[in-house]
C-alpha cells in the first residue's frame, strides 16, 4: 500500500490547523520536500511523512497553541480534534525539561561555591599549604640566624663578666651552638614532612533552592 496522498487543505483538516498554517509550515521547512508530491497548486502532501517533519520541528508550544490540539500522531488522520493528552506523550519532553533545569540548578551550585572559595581566599582564609609550609620553615631558619649573628656580642658579654679570652668564649659558644643548630633544622624538617599538602576547612555558600531555578 502506497502513501497516503493529499492536497493541503485536507492535510490542514486532518491535522486540525488552516490551510495557510500548513503553507507556513511548507515555507518554513518544517514540513520538507520530501514530504512533497508534485509542486504548485496540485502538489500533494505524503501524511505520515509531513506528520514525522511537524513531530520533529514544532515545540509543545506551537502544537498547542491557544489551546488548540495539533494532530500529528502517526497513523491519525481524522479531522475531529484530539485533545492535547492524548496528541503527544509528555514524557520525553518533561525529561529534558527536567534535565536543562537540572544542569541550571548545578551550575549555580557551582557558582556558588566559586563565589565562596573565591571570598574566603580573599578574607585570608584559604592558603597554599605547601607554600605555608615553606614559609614556616624559612621563618625558623631565620630565627637561627638572627641566634647566630648574636654569639659575637654574647661572647664579648661573658669574656667581659668572667674575665675570659673573648676569643676562647667565642669558638666554645660557636661549636655548642652549631650543635643546636643541626638538631633544631632536623627538628623543622620533621615536622615540614608530618606537616599536609592539603589541609582541609569548611566554607559557607549561600543556599540554592532548585524550586526556584526555571
Amino acid at each position: 500500500m502506497g502513501p497516503q496522498l493529499v492536497s493541503k487543505g485536507e492535510f490542514a483538516a486532518m491535522i486540525n490547523v488552516s490551510p495557510g498554517r500548513v503553507s507556513q509550515f511548507i515555507a518554513a521547512g518544517q514540513i520538507s520536500a520530501a514530504a512533497m508530491v508534485g509542486s504548485g497548486q496540485r502538489a500533494k502532501i505524503d501524511v505520515e511523512r509531513a506528520k514525522a517533519d511537524l513531530r520533529l520541528t514544532l515545540d509543545v508550544s506551537q502544537r498547542l497553541g491557544n489551546g488548540a490540539s495539533t494532530n500529528i500522531d502517526p497513523g491519525l488522520s481524522g479531522a475531529a480534534p484530539i485533545s492535547a493528552p492524548n496528541v503527544y506523550d509528555p514524557e520525553p519532553i518533561l525529561g529534558i525539561d527536567h534535565k536543562i533545569k537540572q544542569q541550571k540548578f548545578e551550575q549555580l551550585q557551582r557558582a556558588n561555591r566559586n563565589a565562596a572559595v573565591a571570598e574566603a581566599r580573599d578574607a585570608g582564609q584559604l592558603t597554599d599549604a605547601q607554600a605555608a609550609k615553606a614559609e614556616m620553615i624559612k621563618i625558623a631558619a631565620s630565627m637561627l640566624d638572627v641566634f647566630d649573628g648574636g654569639i659575637n656580642d654574647m661572647a664579648m658579654a661573658v669574656a667581659a663578666k668572667f674575665e675570659l679570652p673573648q676569643r676562647d668564649v667565642k669558638h666554645l659558644m660557636r661549636t655548642v651552638f652549631r650543635d643546636v643548630r643541626e638538631r633544631a633544622a632536623k627538628v623543622a624538617r620533621e615536622r615540614g614532612a608530618e606537616m599536609p599538602d592539603l589541609a582541609s576547612t569548611t566554607i559557607e555558600t549561600e543556599e540554592t533552592d532548585q524550586t526556584a531555578v526555571t
